[in-house]
């Protein structure tokens, strides 16, 4: 194994080493696995940059001398597992870094995120289903610690997707023999495949038109365990989707399944900004940002289109800054505060709003009733930035909920967010151009270019440029953040610390835009179906006590009964 790959592979053992020494150290001091979980996050992303950047960022699969019930195990390092893996990290790190929790919750996290990055890294269908499988059941306890009754959304979501996946990959092994993304032969690859494996991802990352799993992890008293459940299982919930394209050299085995998925995502995109402009308290509206861009990500990966595939993975670099910066900036004030919250509506220059602009111009390019699907995504993005004006006045989170996180971590996830988006052509030229072209090869089904720095960049890499328009990033977005720093230090003078940025919040939510359509009816029928009761009369036949009390008979019987059965059957 090339020393290069084998330092790819150090990350996820940083964060385990780190959980590892936690849990070890608990008894003599219980604090220590928050900052050996943090430092190891952050040590993680300075490997993972070294050995991608300066190892000649190789692409192999790496399988194992063993098997997984009865699969092999294969780990996939490509340009697209490192993408993804930022995504993770970033967020990752800032989190475990100022959000306050415990050290075994920061032990547990560290593994837990480990898990996620294993995940991203299977090299298989059936590995990334354990590997949700595994992820999955490790946030559960994460949340199950802090929340014993909000888990229920989450657990039907994750275990409804985890199954699907599984359900793929035990198609894939049955009609091709395999489901390793780098084997599967692309005339196995159809629509029946397609469509579990897409309602996994769609379950997995919240991406519906009403309110997830994804939303639901603001509802609890803190916001430890939801948030990080977020940061991670949003990206490994996206991660199938886009190999998928790989698995069919570049291509879907339908457009229509493309159009659905394009027109699902901008049903999402539009659901979570309706629901953040009339989102009664802070958190509320902070709940619906990663849902706005994963609605994005979906509707440019729905495109099919080189172009789409890059919007939609630039667009997840923004879903995981989104990830780490909403939470640290709940129940927080003053100017940080606000310019975060701009931010993640989708302000420039950040990289959530570089991300949001090339999904348009993709949808653009796409032509025919892509084009107008975008203009809902652009909808979606006009309704969230006029809600966010009722940021100012939205009460505060109830006095009884855990106190905010340090104020700096607000300032580091926005640092984050605003250097992402100033150089978002350094992040498309080194690695999301690279990841979109490990799926949609040049090679594929489909007469098409290649995917190449060239058709996305402007000379120098300084600016983005495609053929609906383009803009340059640095030049856009360097001047942008420098007056909005010299403004905030010109209040701040003007006005004092205390005053800066100041407003007061009312007691009740402002009025929003407009209502929330169809409001509240999902809980509705979820408090119909919980209110429905059997008959007396017809409740004995699902009894457990008579049924046990039914099979305790003598043996003999049942030894007749199951022969008339296999007689039966097999007549």
């Amino acid at each position: 194994m090339p020393p290069a790959t084998t330092l790819l592979l150090v990350p996820p053992a940083l964060l385990v080493l780190a959980a590892l020494l936690g849990m070890c150290l608990r008894a003599a001091a219980p604090d220590a696995g928050r900052p050996a979980a943090a430092g190891a996050a952050w040590l993680a992303l300075a490997v993972l940059v070294a050995a991608w950047f300066g190892g000649g960022r190789p692409a192999q699969d790496l399988t194992a001398g063993f098997t997984v019930a009865g699969a092999p195990l294969v780990v996939r390092v490509d340009a697209l597992t490192v993408h993804l893996w930022l995504v993770v990290l970033t967020p990752v790190a800032l989190l475990l870094t100022f959000q306050r929790r415990t050290g075994d919750q920061a032990a547990l996290g560290a593994l837990t995120a480990a898990s996620a990055l294993a995940t991203l890294a299977a090299g298989s269908v059936l590995m990334t289903a354990f590997g949700l499988a595994t992820t999955a059941g490790l946030v559960l306890v994460l949340l199950r610690s802090e929340d014993l009754t909000g888990t229920r959304s989450y657990w039907a979501a994750l275990t409804g997707a985890w199954l699907l996946l599984a359900w793929t990959a035990v198609l894939l092994q049955v009609t091709s023999g395999t489901s390793a993304y780098g084997a599967v032969p692309v005339t196995a690859l159809h629509v029946p495949l397609l469509v579990p494996l897409a309602a996994a991802a769609v379950l997995c990352s919240g991406l519906l038109p009403w309110r997830t799993w994804v939303s639901d992890a603001w509802s609890g008293p803190r916001l430890e365990a939801g948030t990080l459940a977020v940061a991670l299982l949003v990206p490994v919930g996206f991660s199938p989707l886009v190999r998928a394209y790989g698995l069919g050299a570049g291509v879907l085995p339908s457009q229509q399944l493309n159009a659905a998925l394009t027109f699902l995502g901008a049903l999402a995109a539009l659901g979570a900004a309706v629901r953040a402009q009339s989102a009664a308290s802070r958190r509320a509206f902070l709940a619906e940002a990663v849902p706005l861009g994963a609605g994005v990500v979906l509707l440019a990966l729905g495109l099919g289109t080189p172009l789409g595939m890059v919007a939609g993975l630039a667009s997840l670099a923004g879903v995981g800054a989104a990830a780490g910066l909403a939470p640290l900036a709940a129940d927080g004030r003053g100017p940080v505060v606000g310019a975060a919250v701009a931010v993640l509506v989708g302000v420039p220059p950040a990289v959530i709003f570089g991300g949001w602009l090339l999904a348009s111009q993709a949808a653009v390019e796409a032509g025919g009733a892509a084009a107008f699907v975008g203009l809902v995504g652009g909808a979606a993005w006009v309704i969230a930035v006029a809600g966010a004006s009722r940021w100012p006045r939205l009460p505060l989170t109830e006095p009884e909920v855990e106190p905010a996180p340090s104020p700096y971590g607000a300032a580091a996830g926005l640092a984050v967010a605003l250097a992402a988006g100033i150089g978002l052509t350094a992040l498309l030229a080194l690695l999301t151009i690279p990841a979109a072209a490990e799926v949609m090869p040049a090679t594929g089904r489909l007469a098409r270019p290649a995917v190449l720095p060239a058709d996305i960049l402007g000379a120098g890499t300084l600016s983005v440029s495609t053929a609906s328009g383009g803009w340059a990033s640095a030049l856009l977005g360097g001047p942008l953040v420098v007056i909005g720093v010299a403004a905030a230090a010109a209040v701040r003078a003007v006005r004092g610390r205390a005053a800066a940025g100041a407003v007061v919040p009312s007691d009740s939510a402002p009025e929003p835009l407009f209502s929330t359509p169809f409001a509240g009816l999902p809980e509705g029928a979820a408090a119909w179906f919980r209110a429905m009761r059997l008959p007396e009369q017809y409740r004995s036949l699902l009894r457990p006590s008579l049924l046990e009390r039914a099979g305790s008979g003598p043996p003999w019987f049942w030894v007749l009964v199951t022969a008339a059965l296999v007689f039966a059957v097999t007549r």
